[in-house]
């Protein structure tokens, strides 16, 4: 029993991620071939492979746990494209996809099992399904399968779904253009083994790896069919650098490979450290008597003496003091500023509204209301915020500075947050729990029972205190930007560093004007060639004349009125210069009851489609589209699924299914399909349009925490089928902040 107990552990222990090596196509496997391992949930990465005549870029992601997934760009270096085609006389270029599903786990008498489809849709290059199975012993893994088209082409085991119909018997082809390529699926008259081994040499992170190939490369896609002096391939890989994985080998028995990938994971990736973030405010002593003198002395205190007056308006008592003295630090025994033994005078309470104004300001928020209930002891306090996007960290660093500041009377703190003149959500603390979390003498999950989640309720039109000087507000900022176009025909990646000018005005809570431009310091447009081929109007096919004419350009001009006419439905009207293709007016509905895990939409617009230079010129081509979009929250890994049905740019109808997942640390992944009543002939190359996204939040990368994120779209093609504008704020994105499963994931966030 003890021997059994200790192999058992032994085999256990060899077990790592040294196992979960990329293969030549960003799949964990081998080399030719996939594995049944799974990578951890949330891994992420990008790299390239070289085996003439191909040569890739692959982006890989573990979007779920039991899910893997690949994109590919492909160049075949020895064949070229026909001059009729969209992407004109070059290099042939392909785009796959493929995904994994793991079906079993191994254990310790059974192995691991996988299903899979490699170069899903499109052509169909590299096109191949596997069902494959994994075992390991020590430092050994063994990968056993048996794969249909591509993978296994050099078998000849009689296909067994042929036993279920006649169509899987029929012989795999590439697809044309404009071909989904489902119908291909696990089809074939026969299919073939594959498999290899995968040791872990004594060398800490190099693996030996030998596979058997199921591909005899005489039935490949464009006639490109190889010569194959062996079914056996040897590669050498090396996992022990941080974030990389290194390969090297010898396939078909006469052909070099090399690989490389750097890889993160979502899940574990925090970022850097924010050491440009104001300090905490220290949450006072439980025996100490004037609580505003936490505020102003602190050590840790990151706004000290306030730096001037500030202003503030009451409106039910006129007479209220406008302005204060700054924030100052008298002795305990000598300031009762804020003290009283039952209530605050309405005085008193204009100043402590003076105060929060200021330090909140200090720590990244925008005071726009205060209200104090002299019976109940809960003070309101209406914010923005600049700076936090964690709601729960937002939370504690806006309660930490009321509890600095605020006199003992006070027993719970209401914060309402607010944006784009909508109010969004409620948090109520009670006090005394959240001192005690904040002095280190309960858990975060203390404040959990007497915490009360809400949504909106009414806006603060009835408080007591009242900013006049949030409007007119103006605002303005300039960077570097980059716009860039990954994937396209030409090369694989087309892009532009420009200057973006950002400015804004905000006339009302609810009105707001912004705009922006672009001016160019580098791009590499001038390798754009391919022309659209379209037979549909040219609503996004024209993206090389747009990106080469409008190099220096106005991006936007736009303004959005925004506001909540009843209880959980919110609108918008906007117009202006919408984006860089398009101008036009819009409008939007939006029913969201807070803390449902679904909400429905409806966006209308016209616009007009721009001139190429991007300036105040338009083309001869208008639209009317709409759209009707049900959003839902699925109940596990914070997966949004989005479905949208309407009319698009080029007057197609149809509907776009939107697949997205929320990682720890903020990043959102996310896959789009959209089919429309146009043919995939109409269509073109690409078959309908489709595409991945990364929407990655940038304090990820800055020592300062900011609201902003950057969007990292992946396309395979633009063409016209199944387009849309972007038509003004989403509504959608404003009052989805502050859910209850926000805070229910991340109570420790208020301490931060």
């Amino acid at each position: 029993m003890l021997l059994v107990t200790a192999t058992t552990g032994a085999k256990a222990a060899n077990f790592d991620n040294s196992f979960n090596t990329t293969n030549d196509f960003g799949d964990v496997g081998l080399m030719q071939t996939p594995s049944a391992r799974m990578r951890a949930d949330g891994e992420f990465g990008v790299g390239i492979s070289t085996v003439y005549p191909y040569s890739q870029v692959h982006i890989f992601l573990q979007p779920l746990p039991w899910v893997e997934t690949a994109v590919r760009y492909t160049q075949v270096s020895n064949r070229l494209y026909g001059a009729e085609d969209f992407s004109g006389n070059q290099s042939y270029k392909d785009k796959s996809a493929d995904f994994k599903i793991h079906l079993l786990s191994e254990g310790e008498y059974q192995p691991s099992l996988a299903l899979g489809v490699q170069d899903i849709g499109g052509t169909g290059l590299f096109s191949g399904e596997y069902l494959v199975g994994g075992y390991h012993y020590y430092s050994l893994d063994f990968s056993f399968g048996l794969g249909w088209g591509r993978l296994g082409s050099g078998g000849s085991i009689r296909n067994p779904l042929g036993l279920l119909s006649n169509h899987f018997d029929n012989d795999r082809t590439t697809s044309a253009a404009g071909s989904t390529g489902f119908s291909r699926l696990f089809t074939g008259r026969d299919i073939g083994p594959f498999g290899g081994v995968q040791w872990l040499t004594p060398l800490k992170g190099l693996a030996l790896q030998i596979e058997y190939d199921g591909n005899d490369y005489q039935h490949e896609a464009l006639g490109n069919n190889r010569r194959q002096s062996s079914r056996i391939n040897v590669a050498l890989n090396y996992r022990n650098i941080p974030g990389m994985d290194v390969g090297i080998g010898y396939e078909r028995g006469n052909t070099v490979m090399a690989r490389v990938s750097l890889h993160l994971n979502f899940q574990d990736f925090r970022g850097v450290f924010k050491s440009a973030d104001p300090l905490p405010i220290r949450v006072r002593p439980a025996e100490q008597s004037h609580p505003a003198q936490s505020l102003a002395s602190s050590p840790d205190s990151s706004s000290g003496a306030a730096s001037g007056a500030e202003s503030a308006t009451s409106s039910a008592n006129p007479a209220a003091p406008a302005s204060a003295a700054p924030l100052e630090s008298p002795p305990v025994a000598s300031a009762p500023v804020l003290k009283m033994d039952h209530q605050l005078s309405t005085d008193k309470q204009a100043a402590l509204a003076i105060q929060l104004k200021t330090a909140l300001h200090d720590q990244g928020f925008e005071l726009a209301a205060m209200n104090y209930d002299v019976y109940s002891g809960e003070l309101q306090v209406w914010t923005s915020r600049r700076k936090f996007r964690n709601p729960a960290q937002a939370a504690g660093r806006l309660a930490r500075v009321l509890s600095a500041l605020s006199p003992p009377e006070v027993a719970r703190f209401t914060l309402i947050h607010i944006e784009a003149g909508l109010e969004v959500y409620r948090i109520s603390l009670p006090r005394e729990e959240f001192e005690k979390v904040m002095r280190g003498q309960a858990a975060p999950t203390a404040i959990e029972p007497g915490t009360v989640l809400s949504g909106p309720d009414g806006g603060y039109d009835r408080a007591k205190f009242i900013d006049a000087t949030q409007a007119p507000a103006f605002s303005w900022d300039a960077g570097p930007a980059i716009r860039q176009y990954i994937g396209g025909p030409d090369n694989f990646y087309i892009g532009q560093l420009f200057v973006r000018f950002d400015g804004g005005i905000k006339l009302t809570d609810h009105w707001s004007f912004s705009a922006a431009a672009g001016v160019n310091v580098i791009n590499n447009f001038g390798e754009l060639k391919q022309m659209s081929n379209s037979v549909l109007p040219h609503v996004r096919s024209d993206i090389v004349e747009y990106l080469k004419d409008g190099q220096n350009g106005i991006i936007k001009v736009e303004t959005n009125y925004i506001w909540s006419p009843m209880p959980d439905l919110y609108a918008r009207v906007s117009g202006g210069i919408f984006e860089e293709m398009y101008a036009g007016v819009a409008g939007e509905l939006l029913y969201r009851p807070y803390g449902w895990p679904w909400a429905l939409g409806v966006d209308v617009n016209r616009v007009w489609q721009r001139g190429y230079d991007q300036l105040l010129d338009f083309r001869d081509y208008s639209v009317a589209t709409g759209f009707v979009t049900l959003y839902y929250q699925l109940p596990v890994y914070d997966v949004l699924a989005k479905l949208t049905a309407g009319r698009y740019l080029a007057r197609d109808k149809g509907a776009t299914l939107d697949l997205s997942r929320e990682f720890a640390n903020g990043i959102r992944a996310g896959a789009w399909a959209t089919k429309t009543n146009v043919s995939a002939a109409q269509f073109g190359e690409g078959s309908f349009d489709k595409g991945i996204y990364l929407v990655v939040p940038l304090d990820l990368f800055f020592p300062q925490s900011t609201r902003r994120v950057a969007s990292f779209p992946f396309r395979p093609l633009t063409r016209d089928g199944g387009q849309r504008a972007r038509d003004g704020i989403d509504l959608y994105g404003i009052v989805e902040q502050g859910q209850p499963r926000d805070f229910a994931a991340d109570w420790g966030g208020l301490g931060q």
